[in-house]
């Protein structure tokens, strides 16, 4: 007998695309949010099922599917805990369910890490023109070589100019990492895991990503107000719920 979530014509199809992993032993349907507008519904293995949808191709490029990737994983984790899939995972029904089976303990060990948690992404950047003012006056070589220079012609003082724009950058450098560091570890104290990843550009302090308990949302938060404060004016910070990528990563083909 014939899943009532799927129609004739989607059960024709080859091609499964897979949003993410979750915790459910009935069959759910999600609706007409997949990629192309295909409805999503879940493959299982026991209690534990792939959500899917139908597809007639199984490549896809990320500049034209991505966003409707994203916001299809967002509304599968406000039903469910998931093991999010990176974009492009697509395979046959028959390869999920292979998939899962063999998979089965490493991805409860997942469940078990990922429940009752979620992902917090933080991104720390500089009020660059704030700090770099605030560099000039509180060092004094560099308060110093800028006396040096102030009023000179450009031409006249273009190797001044250059050393002293290293000098900054070295000292936003030192107070670069002191800071990160000490964001990052009193974050990383009320988390129940925590991931430093590389820095997006220049201007950026940190960028990190928490998994916190749900209980504790609220302390993180208070806490990220706590440090705002701590740093002045010298700091922009963000953080939004993601998907757990950063502290699982599972990918049913390469």
């Amino acid at each position: 007998m014939k899943s009532m979530l799927r129609t004739d014509t989607q059960s024709k199809r080859r091609w499964r695309y897979v949003y993410a992993i979750i915790l459910s032993k009935k069959e759910h349907a999600f609706g007409a949010i997949g990629l192309d507008g295909e409805n999503v519904y879940t493959i299982h293995y026991r209690e534990i099922a792939a959500v899917v949808s139908d597809s007639t191709t199984k490549t896809f490029e990320v500049l034209d599917y991505g966003i409707t990737h994203q916001q299809a994983l967002e509304k599968i984790m406000k039903e469910y805990c998931v093991i999010p899939m990176s974009f492009g995972q697509s395979t046959t029904e028959g390869d999920i369910k292979t998939f899962l089976s063999r998979n089965y303990p490493k991805l409860k060990g997942y469940f078990t890490k990922l429940t009752g948690k979620t992902e917090l992404g933080l991104k720390v950047t500089w009020k660059i023109d704030t700090t770099i003012k605030e560099i000039a006056s509180s060092n004094i070589k560099i308060r110093a070589m800028k006396h040096q220079i102030a009023g000179k012609p450009l031409e006249k003082t273009y190797h001044q100019r250059l050393t002293l724009g290293t000098k900054v950058a070295e000292e936003l450098g030192k107070r670069e990492e002191k800071i990160a560091t000490d964001i990052f570890a009193r974050l990383a104290g009320i988390s129940a895991d925590a991931k430093r990843n590389k820095n997006l550009s220049d201007e950026m302090v940190l960028n990190a990503a928490f998994l916190v308990d749900k209980t504790k949302e609220r302390d993180f938060d208070t806490l990220v107000n706590t440090l705002e404060q701590d740093y002045g004016d010298k700091l922009l910070m963000k953080y939004v719920t993601a998907p757990p990528y950063n502290f699982v990563n599972v990918r049913i083909r390469s």
